[in-house]
This record gives C-alpha cells, sequence and structure tokens, in this order.
C-alpha cells in the first residue's frame, strides 16, 4: 500500500507540471449596500480546491483553473453567502462581487448532496453542525451533534459515543467520512466510529433514508464529515488547538499545517485525546472510563488540464476503557494509562479521489482502502489477556458521472462497491468469523431546478450484496445473495422569499450483518444467538417539512413516518446459556417511527440571538410494543450574546444553553423507565488578532448546575453510575 502511496504521489507531480490549465478568475468584493471595499472575503471553487481572499482594496486573483463549468462560494461573516455558476473557458475573468449585509446566517452551502448548494435550493434538508469553530467544546466529535432535533447520543463513557438519528443507530445509519463510509465493525452500540474532530471543517446530517449516493445501510440517515479547506492559493497557513476539561483532566492537542500554490497543495494534521476516569453528578469516580486517541491526516493535491488528484492517508489509533463488573472490581486508580478491559483500536485510510472534467461532464473516480484492527483486552487474570484480535480489509470504488444539461439540470450516474474481508487471529472469541463480503451497486440521480423557487430530486438505487463465512464449530456457515432497489424523490417550492417547503418520499434498506446473521456467544453482558434466516430489512419513509425566515427570525417544523419491515432487533428468550447468561436471539418484525421536530430563531436586537428545539418520537413494533434506544423527546434552548467587534477583541460572546429530556415511559422489553432531567451550559470566548494571525478563547461549563441524570441511550443506565457532573472545559488555538 505504501508503494502504490508513492507511485500516486509521483505521477501527480509530474502530470501537474506537464498539464496545469492557464485559466484566471480576478475581481473586486464590496458592500452591495455602502459599495465600499471589502476585506478577508473567500472566493472557494469547491471542486477544484482551490481559493482565495479579497486584499485591504478587496481585489482577489485565482489562477490556473480548469475549463469547466463550476460552482463559485463567495463568504464572509456578517454577509449572505454567495454561490454561483461560473465558466471558466476563457483565459481571463474580472468579477464585481456585491455582498449583501446579513444579521445572522440563515443558510449554508452544502455538499453532502453532491452538488454545491445553499440548503434552501436542495429537495432534501440537510442540516449543517460547525465543528471546526465550535462553541460546543467536548471530548467527541459525536457528542457536537447532540444539540440538532432528531440527532441523539448512545453513551458508554465520553470515549464510546454513537449517533442516533430519528430513532435508528448503528448499522441502520452511515457514516460517511471525507466521502469514504466508514467500515469498522459498526454493527453494536459499544462499538464506535473511528473518526475525530481532528481536520474536520463541519458535519452535515441527512436525516431519514433520502440518500441515493452513498449505499444502502441508510435507513435512519447519513452523517458526512466535511474535510477542513485546502490553504487558499499561494499561502501557508496552520493552526495549533489545546483544550483541558476539569472533570477528568482530560487534555486534547493537535497541530495543522497546510499549504498551496497555483497547483498543488498538501497538508498534514496530528494530535491526541487523552481523558481520565470521569466522575458523575453524585461525585463518584466512573471506574475504566478512560480512553486514549491518536489520530495523523496527511493529504496531498494536484490540478492538471483536465482535472486534479487528490491523496489522503490517516491513521488512527484509541484504547477505549469498559466500564463492565470485572473492570469496576479491577480499576482502583484513576491513571491515563489502559490497564484492563479496554478496546484496543487501529484504522488506516488510504484514499485516492480523482476528478476529471470534459465540457458538460464530470466524472468522479474514487478509490479507498481501509484496514481497522479490533482488539479486546482483558485482565491478566485470565487465561488470555486478548480476548479479541479480528481486522476488517475493506477495498471500495464509487464512480460517477456528473452531466450538466444546463445550469440547472444535473444527472448524477455511477457505480459503488466493495471487497471486504474479516479475519480472526488467534485471539479465542470470535464475535464474527472469517468472512468475505462483496458489494456492487448503481445508481442514477436527477436533479432539477425547474425555476427559481421550485427545485427537484429523484433516482433509483440497485444493490447486490453477497456475504460468505468461513465454518466455526458453532457458528452457521452464511452463503447468502442480497438484491435491493431503493428509491427517493423530494420536491422542494419557495412560496416566497421567505417560506419554503420540501416533500420526500424515500425507500431504504439493509442487509442482515454478520453478527446478527452468526452470533452464538458472550457479547457485552449478554449471550448473543444469530439468526441466518433474517431477512433483507426495508423502510419507506414520506416527510414534509416547512421553513420561514425573516432578517431576525427563522421558524422550522417537519414531521416524518418511517414504516420498517422486517426490522432486525434483538430478542429477550427465557433460556439461558451453559455460564449461567441469559440468551438474546436476533429477531424479525414489522415496525413504525414517526416524528416531529421544530424549531426557531429570533435576533431580538443585533447583539442577541434566541434559539429552542424541540424533537419528539413515538417507535413502535406492529405488536404495539417499544421500540429499543429510542431518546427521550427533548427541547433545546440557547441564548447567545455576541458582536463582531469589542475594544481590541474580535466576535466575542457569552451564551447559555441547556436541554430538557421528559420522562421516558416508552422503554422496550429490557430497559427501563428513565426520569426526566435539565442540563444547563455555559460559554464564553473572543478572539484577539496579531496582523494576520490570531488567537482564540473559548471557556465552557457543562452541566453547570452539577445535575444528577442518567440519559435513556446510556449504555451505564443498569450501573449505580450517572452521566458525567460539571465539567469546565478550556481551549485555546493559535491561528498562524
Amino acid at each position: 500500500m505504501g508503494r502504490l502511496f508513492f507511485n500516486t504521489i509521483i505521477i501527480m507531480l509530474l502530470s501537474g507540471n506537464l498539464l496545469i490549465s492557464q485559466n484566471e478568475i480576478s475581481g473586486k468584493i464590496i458592500d452591495k449596500e455602502t459599495k465600499s471595499e471589502i476585506t478577508g472575503a473567500v472566493v472557494y471553487f469547491p471542486q477544484l480546491h482551490k481559493g482565495s481572499s479579497s486584499d485591504k482594496n478587496g481585489n482577489f486573483k485565482i489562477q490556473n483553473l480548469q475549463s469547466g463549468n463550476f460552482e463559485m462560494i463567495v463568504s464572509l461573516f456578517g454577509y449572505e453567502t454567495q454561490i454561483s455558476k461560473i465558466r471558466t473557458d476563457t483565459v481571463k475573468h474580472t468579477l464585481l462581487i456585491k455582498l449583501v449585509p446579513q444579521i445572522f446566517e440563515t443558510q449554508e452551502v452544502v455538499v453532502s448532496a453532491d452538488r454545491f448548494s445553499l440548503q434552501h435550493e436542495n429537495a432534501v434538508e440537510i442540516k449543517s453542525v460547525e465543528i471546526a469553530n465550535s462553541d460546543n467544546l467536548s471530548s467527541n466529535l459525536i457528542d457536537k451533534l447532540a444539540f440538532e432535533p432528531g440527532v441523539d447520543v448512545i453513551s458508554k463513557s465520553p470515549g464510546v459515543e454513537k449517533p442516533v438519528i430519528r430513532g435508528l443507530s448503528n448499522t441502520n445509519i452511515l457514516f460517511v467520512d471525507n466521502g469514504i463510509r466508514l467500515e469498522n465493525f459498526q454493527f453494536s452500540e459499544d462499538h464506535p466510529y473511528m473518526a475525530d474532530e481532528f481536520g474536520v471543517d463541519r458535519v452535515e446530517v441527512i436525516k431519514g433514508p433520502a440518500s441515493l449516493l452513498y449505499g444502502s445501510d441508510a435507513v435512519g440517515g447519513v452523517i458526512y464529515t466535511v474535510r477542513e479547506k485546502p490553504a487558499l492559493q499561494n499561502t501557508i497557513s496552520g493552526d495549533y488547538n489545546l483544550l483541558y476539561f476539569s472533570n477528568n483532566e482530560g487534555l486534547i492537542s493537535n497541530l495543522g499545517i497546510k499549504g498551496a500554490g497555483k497547483k498543488i497543495h498538501a497538508g498534514i494534521r496530528g494530535g491526541f485525546n487523552s481523558q481520565k476516569d470521569y466522575f458523575d453528578g453524585n461525585g463518584a469516580e466512573v471506574p475504566n472510563s478512560r480512553f486514549n486517541q491518536y489520530s495523523v491526516k496527511s493529504n496531498l493535491g494536484v490540478s492538471y488540464k483536465f482535472g486534479k488528484t487528490d491523496v489522503y492517508y490517516d491513521i488512527q489509533k484509541m484504547k477505549l476503557g469498559m466500564t463492565v463488573p470485572p473492570a469496576i472490581a479491577l480499576v482502583n486508580d484513576n491513571l491515563r494509562k489502559n490497564k484492563f478491559w479496554f478496546q484496543d483500536l487501529s484504522s488506516t485510510v488510504a484514499a485516492v479521489k480523482n476528478k476529471f472534467f470534459a465540457g458538460k461532464t464530470m466524472i468522479d473516480a474514487d478509490f479507498s482502502y481501509q484496514s481497522n484492527n479490533r482488539k479486546l483486552q482483558t485482565s491478566e487474570l485470565l487465561p488470555q489477556f486478548k480476548m479479541v484480535d479480528m481486522t476488517l480489509n475493506t477495498l471500495g470504488y464509487n464512480v460517477k458521472s456528473t452531466y450538466s444539461f444546463t445550469n440547472k439540470y444535473e444527472l448524477i450516474t455511477g457505480i459503488q462497491g466493495m471487497y471486504q474481508t474479516n479475519k480472526n487471529a488467534e485471539a479465542p472469541a470470535h464475535i464474527i468469523p472469517d468472512a468475505f463480503v462483496f458489494d456492487f451497486s448503481g445508481y442514477t440521480l436527477l436533479t432539477a431546478d425547474f425555476t427559481d423557487n421550485l427545485h427537484f430530486q429523484s433516482g433509483i438505487r440497485y444493490d447486490f450484496r453477497h456475504i460468505l463465512t468461513k465454518p466455526e464449530d458453532i457458528k452457521p456457515v452464511v452463503n447468502k445473495f442480497y438484491s435491493n432497489f431503493s428509491f427517493s424523490g423530494g420536491i422542494n417550492y419557495q412560496i416566497s422569499e421567505q417560506i419554503l417547503v420540501r416533500a420526500n418520499l424515500a425507500s431504504a434498506h439493509r442487509t442482515p450483518n454478520i453478527a446478527e446473521l452468526t452470533q452464538n456467544g458472550p457479547h457485552g453482558i449478554y449471550y448473543e444467538i444469530g439468526n441466518s434466516e433474517l431477512k433483507t430489512q426495508k423502510n419507506y419513509e414520506p416527510d414534509i417539512s416547512f421553513h420561514y425566515h425573516s432578517g431576525t427570525f427563522i421558524f422550522e417544523m417537519s414531521a416524518f413516518y418511517n414504516l420498517l419491515k422486517n426490522y432486525i432487533y434483538l430478542q429477550k428468550t427465557n433460556t439461558y446459556s451453559e455460564n449461567g447468561m441469559l440468551i438474546y436471539s436476533y429477531a424479525q418484525t414489522d415496525a413504525a417511527i414517526k416524528g416531529t421536530e421544530g424549531g426557531i430563531e429570533y435576533m431580538p436586537v443585533h447583539f442577541m440571538k434566541l434559539y429552542a428545539n424541540y424533537s419528539s418520537l413515538i417507535a413502535k413494533k406492529i405488536d404495539g410494543s417499544n421500540l429499543p434506544f429510542i431518546p427521550q423527546n427533548k427541547i433545546r434552548s440557547e441564548v447567545k450574546f455576541t458582536v463582531k467587534k469589542f475594544a481590541e477583541f474580535s466576535e466575542p460572546y457569552f451564551s447559555v444553553n441547556s436541554t430538557y429530556a421528559f420522562k421516558q415511559t416508552n422503554f422496550a422489553q429490557f430497559e427501563t423507565e428513565t426520569p426526566a432531567y435539565y442540563i444547563l451550559n455555559s460559554a464564553l470566548g473572543f478572539t484577539y488578532k496579531i496582523k494576520d494571525k490570531s488567537l482564540s478563547f473559548k471557556l465552557s461549563v457543562k452541566n453547570l448546575l452539577n445535575e444528577k441524570y442518567i440519559d435513556h441511550l446510556s449504555t451505564l443506565k443498569d450501573t449505580d453510575y450517572l452521566m458525567p457532573g460539571r465539567n469546565v472545559i478550556f481551549s485555546i488555538k493559535y491561528s498562524f
């Protein structure tokens, strides 16, 4: 793999020198109302990974652009983001860009729908959560998403968190990192995604099955991470980040450096996240909730006359303590080092992503390799310290063509697939057997902007999967072929400049995963038995949403009904295994999840913003019993005070936010009722600029009132331990 990576870089450098294009975009950016020049506005071509910023006179220049019809995004805090199609076939363009002042941002540019567009132009609603400059300081990427309506977190500890979208999780949702769907044993709530916030600009959330571009398993939705932009043309920049957490003496540190010339850009970022055992609201230390995480991410890109190539190489290692009965008895210190009962994980992801331009057609050809090793380290008191040791290797590809009939109509067609193997080493416990998975998919998606007010999207997808497992003593041999169609259709109608409605009807599916088909043994605190006769799980979901915005007010409301056919779940039995563990078996039934989500933003004066949202779910099987891991209904709110500048400080802010979770009385078969709780958080921060450098300070207090509570989705709910108590978090970021 290393030789392939090296050879690819050499080819990129050679082709970049020989075939670079000479198109150029330049211009001036001014305030539409005052006509004054604007400094620091970013002009960026996302498909080309090229950009620049306006100087003190409002002027900008971007050179060596490929020929084609591309989106150009112009953005600056305090102004409305502009996106437009620019044809670069001629050698030079000179533009006059007029930015409209905006009190607060009413929409953002989103990319996960595979077209760079403003949120209000998408038939599918996509929520964008800022990560790189988020005020929500946290030790986990997933936790930063939990303030969005319809998004929750299954948590075992601050290091083991899984996202939930509209009541579905694990292999019912997809996690797509930088355009590559992650494959790392995500079949259990105790197995987190191997992803961190380092180098992530924002996360986009697609709720529901309305994504045809990323494959099967998007029954509940998609989590899509967007990497930080490359450096602006002819610049070198970087940043250093340091966070400290008082509750468990946690430390996060990461450093990133990136640079770009006219035709080549590159970057590297590395860091660590080290957390001791946390203390709950009662002041009790939660044994073995410690974790340690390290990662390095690198990228290199080159542009040439007819396209561009980007190479990514990421390495990540995680050691996650497990708060389970054997560990509670053994762990009697509060150090950082993981000694007993921890998941020892490592991941390598290498990707080569290509774009080729030919007139009205753009071709993407992405190839990736993922190697994920999962070990379970237990105790030296047991015969085998290493209980689990398995490696999942995945070769993936995604080749698609985007044809633009005009600026208003696009047709995307593509093929997608993977070749995957799982292999167990000599460790005794085989959670899943040695196995082989082959995927092939084809899809087509049409997007149409019939008018400036009417936007449409529709598509169809076919998936084929072959699962083959090797024989083991107590596990059934699986040799299964699955094939399924899914579809999506949606419309976005802007009734006026302030009002729009969306309506979607979509279907998705997921095949049973290998654990569900073959499991026969202890897994966590249960003895699980798989079912090799499980059928494909399918769903059909209509949803409708309403949006209104003015200069100072935003209101949103949506409702959905998700009909699940052959829903796969873990069922409690009345029998016990030979070692005395209660047996749970995988079964299927029809089910339905219905819910509503809504939110408001209001800015009564220019320095104060009020925000609140509400989400509610009802999830039941066909027999009327409740589905497991359904989050509590919640109200989230925030009051934030901010100004553009105060004395020598830029963008100082102070905020107070809260979450009220209603009592969960709709609990599943092996769950219990969860009481209501109320959490209050506060934060403040500012930025001090020194010429072209900046120093940002942030201070946040989580669980300000030290509430003693447990969330319904906490897997520690059966223990005597609660969620984390008060936590003071300090952050400093130096940008250079």
